[in-house]
């Protein structure tokens, strides 16, 4: 194996690795908003239950969490494809068949 092949296929491993990582994060924020959603069911204005305020700031919160890791999965995704199709130039992988 070439070094510019074993250097690519790491970056491609890395790049995946990195997708694959924020796919978690993206489960966990959903596990997250559930737990939240139990949190907040609580509504009778007891000491200790969270105020609707700070539940709404939660939620908005968990929202622009969800938000920026949606946008680094698409930077992320957009990576993958870059060394892919700069792995197919260099002729170190196969074209991908169109069906």
């Amino acid at each position: 194996m070439s070094d510019t092949q074993c250097y690519y296929g790491q970056m491609r491993g890395r790049a995946r690795q990195l997708v694959s990582k924020l796919d978690d994060a993206m489960n966990d924020l959903v596990l997250v908003e559930a737990a939240v959603e139990e949190v907040l069911r609580a509504d009778m204005d007891n000491p200790g239950e969270l105020s609707t305020t700070d539940g709404a700031d939660l939620r908005q919160f968990l929202d622009s969490a969800q938000l920026a890791v949606r946008a680094a999965e698409r930077i992320a995704n957009e990576h993958v494809r870059d060394v892919e199709r700069a792995m197919q130039r260099l002729g170190l992988m196969p074209e991908k068949v169109s069906a």
